[in-house]
């Protein structure tokens, strides 16, 4: 069951919302607007073991972090 995110055409409202089916209805929470747009996101995953083990399953140059390409940004720690 995957938690997509949506932006509201009508009030711009950015909200997540767990979607059981494929073809269930979603309305923004703030306006009731159906005029909602799924974004893209990026899914994250980081397995458990050392920060060494991690990187060298995901290749040479990987860093834990999927939402920065250096690897150092203070959400990757």
């Amino acid at each position: 069951m995957p938690i997509f995110e949506y932006t509201c055409c009508k009030c711009c409202e950015q909200f997540e919302k767990l979607v059981f089916r494929s073809d269930e209805a979603v309305s923004c929470p703030k306006c009731q607007s159906a005029e909602v747009q799924k974004l893209m996101s990026v899914c994250g995953f980081k397995s458990g073991g050392d920060k060494g083990a991690a990187s060298s399953r995901m290749g040479t140059g990987a860093s834990g972090c999927s939402s920065c390409a250096g690897g150092s940004c203070a959400s990757c720690h």
